[in-house]
This record gives C-alpha cells, structure tokens and sequence, in this order.
C-alpha cells in the first residue's frame, strides 16, 4: 500500500506547477458546484450555463484546444480523487465554470434515451471547439433535449 501512495506523490510532484494549480482549482470548483446543486434552485444554477438552447459553434484557436485538454485532464483527476460522487451534470458545470474563466467558450448539452428496460436515462456533457470535455460516451444514443452556451 505504501507504494502506491508513494507512486502516486511522486506523480503528483512531477506535474507541472500550473498543472497543479488546475486540479486544486477543479477540486474547489467541483465541490461548489456540488454544494449548489444540492440547496440552490434550479433557477439559480441555471445562470451559470448561459443561453438556452444555443450553441458555441465557434472554433477554438490552437492554443486554446491545449487549455481544453489541460481542463479536461484536471477534471479526470479531480472526479477520480474527490470524496464526493460527481456526476455528468456536476462535471459538466464544474467544465463549463473553468473554461469560463479563461474566456473559452463551450456547450452543455443535456440528452435523454431509453435504456434496454425502458427506462428514461438522461446525460449531461459540454463540448468546447468539437472536444467532448466531460461526460464521454456514445453521445449518439441520446436525443438533446436542450443545450446552453
């Protein structure tokens, strides 16, 4: 077991500074995100995502893709890492929050299909200049129900 804590902090040293900064910056991010979806209405959260129902068709620049991957591989580690269960909708906003703040912009879709029992099963996702951020899956199986940007 000590090995495994050991690999893992010198995983972590070895990240670059900003690289670093990212993840504690996603871990905050998420845990508020998480607090507001839990005791703030739906009307309140539904500010953070921005217009309904449009989409950021705009190409993201060369440098900007590098941010994108760089927010998406902090959010892997972050709900990998995180105590707290997050879910499609908490990674997605917890994405679209970070992105924000670097002026970058992206899409929350929220789709919905039938699984093999029938059921309804919804998804939450956000692209930014065509890179599916979170919540990766095959997004063909389900119909968008709405989108904001």
């Amino acid at each position: 077991m000590g090995t495994i804590a050991a690999r893992k902090i010198k995983s972590f040293l070895s990240v670059p500074i900003s690289g670093k900064l990212l993840f504690v910056e996603a871990v905050f991010t998420s845990a508020w995100v998480k607090i507001a979806l839990l005791f703030f209405p739906f009307a309140k959260v539904a500010k953070w995502l921005g217009k309904v129902n449009d989409n950021s068709i705009v190409n993201t620049l060369h440098g900007e893709i590098g941010t994108v991957k760089k927010v998406q591989f902090a959010l892997k580690l972050c709900n990998r890492y995180t105590p707290w269960p997050t879910e499609c909708y908490t990674q997605a906003l917890t994405a679209k929050l970070l992105l924000k703040r670097r002026n970058i912009p992206g899409t929350i879709y929220f789709g919905f299909r039938k699984n093999d029992k029938g059921e309804l099963m919804g998804h939450a996702w956000l692209k930014s200049g065509g890179i599916v951020v979170t919540g990766l899956c095959d997004l063909s199986l389900y119909t968008v129900h709405s989108s904001f940007s």
